[in-house]
């Protein structure tokens, strides 16, 4: 697989940080597709939801069809009140709500927790697009992103490598989205689980402990978010990189915790087949326990083997 994979949970804070505000709800213009909730004052058995059909009109009984494209939902509203006065007794306030922003819709496809179609008040980065996703799976291949754009372009696809943008604090060269654009997240090497020497164990105190696909020249904070994190026990000062080197087994420590000190965010490689460990706070119980598992990973690098390296590392989590 392609080395540029970014978490859910990379995306997630992306999101957050990413996010602008959007313009006023009663200044959006609607269009084909959109999906309109009409409450009616003092009438509510005339509430309903209705979709703006192909040629931009609603049909809202018992006044029949409503031209609805182009107009604001202020603007629908004071038209719907203005035809049921002929047949209420009384004028009466009509609220229009935009329900589905389908006219600027979106389509997710592929390795994303909630593939299908998102539409929005504004279309949005694709950042935020794959956060509306859901995120992306364990393994998805952020580095080539597919973009068709439907309209307006004549079906031209680009590529966007959001991992590189994402790493690098710069998501100002991502293609801008369009309504009816197609966005495919390609899967990497499986779905969360590797194959022998294709994926990186990831085992201590992190979130989800297991093994997870891996691209060459792939970093170990990645690795780490796609565990989901240190728990607060882990030990950011202590984390054990057993690698194979030389046809030998061999332990890295490396202090994560001094490099976030520094402000400098220095890429820390690692490769298919090795195992990282997060070690526990010092004091833990666990914290002692990491001699024995240090001797197995040099007995072998068999990724499958930390289903059972799992099992056991749960264990003395629990007799904490």
């Amino acid at each position: 697989m392609r080395s540029g994979w970014i978490t859910p949970w990379i995306v997630a804070c992306a999101v957050a940080c990413l996010w602008p505000a959007t313009t006023r709800a009663d200044e959006y213009v609607l269009g084909v597709e959109d999906v309109v909730a009409i409450s009616v004052y003092l009438h509510p058995e005339l509430e309903r939801t209705a979709a703006i059909d192909a040629d931009g009109n609603i049909t809202v009984p018992p006044v029949g069809l409503i031209k609805a494209a182009g107009l604001t939902t202020k603007q629908l509203g004071d038209k719907i009140s203005d035809r049921l006065a002929t047949y209420l007794r009384q004028t009466t306030s009509v609220t229009v709500t935009v329900s589905q922003y389908f006219s600027r819709s979106v389509f997710v496809q592929g390795a994303v927790a909630k593939p299908g179609r998102y539409g929005f008040e504004r279309i949005p980065s694709l950042t935020e697009v794959i956060g509306q996703a859901g995120g992306a799976l364990p393994g998805a291949d952020l580095s080539r992103i597919e973009v068709v754009h439907k309209k307006g372009a004549g079906g031209q696809t680009v590529y966007a490598n959001l991992s590189e943008a994402l790493r690098g604090g710069n998501t100002t060269g991502l293609p801008t989205l369009q309504p009816g654009d197609i966005i495919t997240i390609p899967a990497g090497l499986g779905q969360g689980m590797a194959v022998a020497g294709e994926g990186v164990g990831v085992l201590g105190e992190v979130a989800k402990p297991g093994i997870y696909p891996i691209g060459a020249g792939q970093d170990l904070w990645a690795v780490l978010a796609e565990a989901g994190g240190l728990t607060p026990h882990g030990d950011y000062s202590n984390v054990r990189v057993i690698t194979r080197d030389r046809g030998t087994n061999a332990v890295v420590t490396i202090n994560l915790k001094a490099v976030l000190d520094r402000g400098v965010l220095k890429p820390t490689g690692i490769k298919p087949g090795d195992v990282v460990f997060v070690s526990t706070s010092a004091g833990s119980k666990f914290a002692n326990a990491f001699g024995g598992f240090e001797t197995v990973l040099r007995i072998s690098t068999d990724i499958l083997n930390l289903i059972v390296l799992q099992q056991i590392t749960q264990n003395n989590k629990n007799s904490k």
